[in-house]
């Protein structure tokens, strides 16, 4: 499921851009929004990080088997760091 959320922010981001050209693909991904099965996913303009969540939780056994029990949906902009930590972490350019 990541890769293929991957893939769709991949086409989103060459679509937005209308070229293969670096430069362009670097400007359209700031701040790039778009659906996916885990929701709408941004990259932020500030750090280009991307806001996809992810199922968390422990691992069980059963029969045998492993599998996730205890789980939640984490939302990836509520893990990401606030834009005011991401200034003081990262030089401007």
């Amino acid at each position: 499921m990541v890769g293929y959320a991957t893939v769709m922010s991949a086409v989103e981001v060459i679509k937005k851009a209308g070229s293969l050209d670096q430069d362009k693909l670097i400007a359209a991904m700031s701040g790039l929004k778009h659906m996916t099965p885990f929701g709408m996913v941004e990259y932020r303009a500030i750090d280009h990080q991307s806001t996809m969540g992810a199922y968390v939780g422990r691992i069980g056994l059963k029969d045998g088997k492993g599998y996730m029990k205890e789980w939640r949906f984490v939302d990836g902009k509520d893990a990401l760091p606030s834009d005011a930590e991401v200034l003081k972490m990262r030089p401007k350019n």
